[in-house]
C-alpha cells in the first residue's frame, strides 16, 4: 500500500472541514462547474515564479515559461504581465503566447522537429531566437533567412551527455536522447554559422531533463555549456544569452527526499557560469521552467461515481480519467489525492485503486493508494495537476474537455468552459 505523503500547500488546505483553493471551498466550485474540472491557484503561480526570479537575481535573466506545461490563456497572460518570457515547441504555442500578451522578443522556439512553415512564421513574428537542434534544421533555417532577406536569430542546443537520474521519459540530456547536437558536431558548425550572412548566433542552450533531484547535474551541464559558449565566442560569435534549460522540480508527494530549493538551483547556475568565466553583464541567462511554476498550482477536481470490490482489489471509480490526466497511465506518475471533505484524524486508511470510466485497463489515477473510506458523490482533489493535465488531455470515448477555474483569494472565475458536444466532431465532414 502506498504511504506517500501529501505535499504541504499554502493554497490547498482544509477550512472548516472542507478543502479550499486559497479561500474558495472546492465544494462551491464543483457546484458551479460540475466535475471533472481543473482548478488553479493564482497565488501559487505567482509565488513559484517569484521564487525562481529571486534565485536568479545575481545576473540579467529571462524566465521563459515552458508553454507546453499549461497553455491556458489566462495563465499565460498572468505570467506575461509579470515580465515572464515563453519557451515554445510549436507555432500553435507561439500563437497562444502572442495572444496572451508575450512580446515576441521574449519568446524562444525549441524542439527537434520544426516544419519549414513554422520557422518562417517564427522569423516573421520576430521572436527572440529559434533553437537549432540538427544540421538539416540549420540548412533549412539558413534557407528561410535567405528567402526573407534578413538574418535569422538562432541558438544552438547542445546535448551535454549528463545523466540526471530522472525518469527516462523526461531525461533529455543523454547521448542517446533525440534532443540537441553532440558538442563535437556543434563545434564543427560554428565557423559556418559565424561566416554566414543569413544567421545570427545569439545563444547556446541545453536542457538535461525535468524534475532534477539535485542541482549538481545542472551545474555540471552548465560548465560544459559554458565551455562551448567560450568556443563560440573565440570564433567570433556574438552571443547574448546562455539558455540553461529547465529542470526546476516540484513536489508530488512520493519523493523519498525533498527537492532542493529554487535558490539551490540558482546557485548551481551561478557556480557553473563562474567556473567558465561567463557570469558577465553582457550575457543574459535564460531558463525554461514549466511544471515548477504551474504544477502545484493546480488540482483536478473529481467526484466518486461508484465503489466496488473485485477479487482482492478495491476500486474507487471517479468521473475523471486518463483523458484528463494521463500521467499516471503514461509514466506511472504519482499524484497525491485528498478528499474534499476533511477526514477525521483517526480515519482508517485502506488501499484502493482510483480509476476512471474510460474503456481501457490502463485508465487509472492511483493504484494501491491509502485513502479513507469514500462513497458515491464524494469529491476528491488530485494534486499536482497544474502541469501536463490539460495539455495532454484527449477526447477519447467522446468525453468533453473539462472546464478550468482560476482562484484569486475569495474570487473564482471560469477561464475555460466545458466543451459542448459540437467540439466532439468539429472539423469533421459528414460525407
Amino acid at each position: 500500500m502506498s504511504n506517500a505523503h501529501i505535499p504541504e500547500s499554502e493554497w490547498f488546505s482544509y477550512r472548516d472541514g472542507v478543502l479550499a483553493c486559497e479561500k474558495v471551498p472546492l465544494e462551491s466550485i464543483a457546484a458551479e462547474v460540475d466535475t471533472p474540472a481543473f482548478v488553479y491557484s493564482g497565488a501559487a503561480i505567482d509565488e513559484a515564479y517569484r521564487a525562481i526570479d529571486e534565485a536568479l537575481q545575481f545576473a540579467p535573466h529571462l524566465i521563459a515559461y515552458a508553454v507546453k506545461a499549461n497553455g491556458n490563456l489566462s495563465v499565460l497572460a498572468r505570467l506575461a504581465s509579470q515580465g515572464c518570457g515563453a519557451d515554445i515547441a510549436s507555432i500553435g504555442e507561439m500563437q497562444r503566447a502572442l495572444k496572451a500578451g508575450f512580446s515576441p522578443d521574449r519568446i524562444v522556439f525549441s524542439g527537434v522537429g520544426k516544419r519549414r512553415e513554422e520557422i518562417e512564421a517564427a522569423a516573421r513574428a520576430g521572436i527572440r531566437a529559434i533553437h537549432v537542434e540538427n544540421v538539416q534544421e540549420l540548412d533549412l533555417a539558413e534557407s528561410v533567412a535567405q528567402e526573407l532577406g534578413r538574418p535569422l536569430i538562432i541558438g544552438i542546443r547542445v546535448n551535454p551527455d549528463i545523466d540526471t537520474k530522472t525518469h527516462p521519459y523526461i531525461a533529455t540530456g543523454l547521448r542517446e536522447s533525440k534532443f540537441g547536437l553532440a558538442i563535437p558536431v556543434a563545434e564543427e558548425l560554428i565557423p559556418r554559422i559565424v561566416e554566414s550572412a543569413h544567421l545570427d548566433l545569439a545563444a547556446v542552450a541545453c536542457h538535461i531533463g525535468s524534475q532534477l533531484a539535485s542541482p549538481q547535474p545542472l551545474r555540471d551541464a552548465i560548465e560544459i555549456l559554458g565551455s562551448f559558449a567560450k568556443f563560440c565566442l573565440d570564433r567570433g560569435a556574438k552571443l547574448r544569452a546562455i539558455d540553461v534549460g529547465g529542470g526546476w522540480p516540484m513536489h508530488y508527494g512520493q519523493e523519498v527526499d525533498p527537492y532542493p530549493s529554487a535558490k539551490a538551483f540558482g546557485d548551481a547556475i551561478r557556480g557553473g557560469l563562474e567556473a567558465t568565466g561567463l557570469l558577465r553583464p553582457d550575457i543574459e541567462i535564460v531558463t525554461e521552467p514549466g511544471r515548477a511554476i504551474v504544477g502545484d498550482a493546480g488540482i483536478l477536481l473529481t467526484r466518486v461515481l461508484y465503489t466496488k470490490t473485485q477479487g482482492d482489489r478495491r476500486f474507487v471509480i471517479v468521473d475523471a480519467a486518463m483523458t484528463e490526466l494521463i500521467r499516471p497511465a503514461l509514466y506511472g506518475a504519482y499524484h497525491a489525492i485528498m478528499p474534499v471533505a476533511e477526514p477525521s484524524s483517526n480515519a482508517e486508511l485502506n488501499p484502493v485503486d482510483v480509476v476512471g470510466p474510460v474503456c481501457e485497463s490502463g485508465d487509472f489515477l492511483a493504484k494501491d493508494r491509502a485513502l479513507p473510506l469514500v462513497k458515491p458523490g464524494d469529491l476528491l482533489a488530485i494534486r499536482g495537476a497544474g502541469a501536463y493535465g490539460r495539455e495532454m488531455q484527449s477526447m477519447y470515448n467522446a468525453r468533453p474537455l473539462p472546464p478550468e477555474v482560476l482562484v484569486d483569494g475569495i474570487r473564482s472565475r471560469v477561464i475555460r468552459q466545458r466543451s459542448g458536444p459540437e467540439a466532439l466532431w468539429q472539423g469533421e465532414i459528414l460525407a
